[in-house]
């Protein structure tokens, strides 16, 4: 599988994983004035790839909850892994700790 030159390796890592769990997604979604790096929408999950720099905690407090105002999404996810085990490990416990719709 090729995947995108302009995408980071952690993003394409990421990409990878969602995958090979079998999730369909969308990269580089505009929610309002912020571009998420993947929407997850049958479960209603924003993942973002936060790199080694990571971003600043302040700003994503605000902006995750500016972005849990939209219809769907549930979670927001935020990944400073960087090695392919670190990711996979991340994305596999927060995929298997959502909560059931309890309606």
């Amino acid at each position: 599988m090729l995947l995108p030159r302009d995408y980071t390796k952690q993003e394409n890592i990421i990409a990878e994983f969602l995958s090979e769990f079998g999730l369909r997604y969308d990269q580089q979604v505009v929610f309002g004035k912020y571009t998420v790096d993947f929407h997850i929408k049958e479960i209603g999950m924003i993942v973002e790839a936060d790199g080694i720099y990571g971003h600043l905690r302040k700003r994503d407090i605000l902006r995750d909850a500016n972005l849990h105002t939209f219809p769907g999404v549930e979670y927001v996810l935020h990944i400073k892994e960087n090695s392919k085990q670190g990711i996979k490990d991340v994305l596999w416990l927060a995929l298997n700790n959502l909560q059931p719709d309890t309606q």
